[in-house]
């Protein structure tokens, strides 16, 4: 509902969705049999889609052999090269 205050502040960003009759029927069956609004029942599962979206987006998962190699070469020293690249002025500066 509109100005509604939640934990993290005070909603006020709309958000609408074309749907057809039956695919809203479903939302609102849905949403009544878990007891809330089809606002609350939307934007949780939205929320939560999304949370997962992201995370698997930006999260690297590695096997152990793969992350044990992962972590030998990060504690090795830098190549001469990688050294001398770093130490360079940038062009854009």
């Amino acid at each position: 509902m509109p100005g509604t205050t939640t934990a993290r502040g005070k909603r006020t960003s709309r958000m609408d969705l074309r749907m057809t009759e039956e695919e809203r029927a479903q939302l609102e069956r849905a949403a009544q049999l878990k007891g809330q609004t089809l606002t609350g029942w939307s934007l949780g599962h939205l929320l939560e889609d999304s949370r997962r979206d992201i995370e698997e987006a930006s999260t690297l998962v590695l096997e152990d052999e793969a992350f044990d190699r992962f972590l030998d070469a990060l504690e090795r020293p830098m190549p001469a090269a990688l050294l001398e690249l770093l130490a360079r002025k940038p062009l854009w500066d």
